[in-house]
């Protein structure tokens, strides 16, 4: 049966059942469920609902502009951003001013761009639509991360500071790397897990807490510091090799981390985002190949 949408239309889609399915996962430790806040006090799931429904919208123009878009990729940063700020301005009117998906904005814009361009020529696969991301983004983190080494520090803002600390280059340097932590980790283990269980909850939350454990998350360091972020990739791990989302003892460890994070005010906000990216790129491959 032919299809009764355009390709980008379908990729802004999976976008946002991706999104959809990453914040309906239940438990994520320190972070929004349908049955629990996280660590956050200024946010609940049916504000992620009513943030979603702007990035479901925003997201088609990022795909089709993609699509329409005849310059090389690097060229389309500039306007693929122009179209990120837009979605933000209006997701921070719906929230009244709570930041709940502005990161995730920045991630699939880049995504969604490159996915359109691609689609055009009717093969995207979820490998090419990494190195898109990655071209578009070329040059970010020397461009707009180095030079905060320069500035004086009450100029900075928390994620900044980060980054002048540690050298984290958070969102930036892992789509412009590529999506390492996506394409190494979180989706084999959501895509094995999947066909093992059949379960897409117990998936995402088995690629979450892997993702825990290889990504540079700069929301948990402004938030808790980079001891807390240390414990995060130690306590994730562990729980992994207890079997995590498919066994109980990976379970009560699941539960103590929810206790911890909450009791430390951290977020794995990064993660979460990076694992939405994961069942796009799952669907993707699935569903587009």
């Amino acid at each position: 049966m032919e299809s009764y949408m355009t390709p980008y239309e379908k990729l802004s889609e999976l976008a946002t059942r991706s999104i959809l399915l990453e914040v309906s996962c239940h438990p994520k430790p320190g972070l929004v469920t349908p049955q629990s806040t996280g660590s956050h006090k200024d946010m609940d799931y049916y504000l992620f609902l009513k943030s979603t429904a702007v990035l479901s919208q925003g997201f088609r123009t990022v795909s089709e502009l993609g699509y329409c878009f005849d310059g090389g990729l690097p060229e389309m940063l500039g306007p693929v951003r122009e179209k990120g700020i837009a979605i933000e301005k209006r997701m921070f009117e719906v929230t009244e001013g709570v930041n709940t998906q502005k990161g995730l904005i920045f991630l699939f814009c880049m995504l969604l761009g490159g996915a359109g361009q691609l689609s055009r020529n009717g093969g995207v696969t979820h490998l090419d639509i990494c190195r898109s991301a990655s071209a578009i983004t070329s040059g970010i983190v020397k461009r707009e991360l180095a030079p905060l080494l320069s500035r004086e520090r009450e100029e900075l803002s928390k994620g900044e500071r980060v980054f002048v600390d540690h050298g984290m280059t958070g969102i930036r340097g892992e789509v412009e790397n590529g999506l390492p932590s996506v394409i190494g980790t979180g989706l084999p283990l959501f895509s094995n897990t999947l066909e093992e269980t059949g379960d897409v909850n117990l998936s995402a939350l088995q690629a979450l807490l892997g993702l825990m454990t290889v990504v540079e998350d700069t929301n948990i360091v402004s938030r808790a510091g980079i001891g807390a972020y240390n414990e995060v990739r130690e306590m994730a791990k562990r729980v992994l090799e207890d079997g995590g989302a498919t066994t109980q003892k990976g379970m009560d460890g699941v539960s103590e981390m929810e206790y911890y994070f909450m009791k430390r005010n951290i977020s794995p906000g990064g993660s979460a985002d990076l694992l939405s990216a994961t069942m796009f790129l799952y669907f993707v491959r699935n569903e587009l190949i």
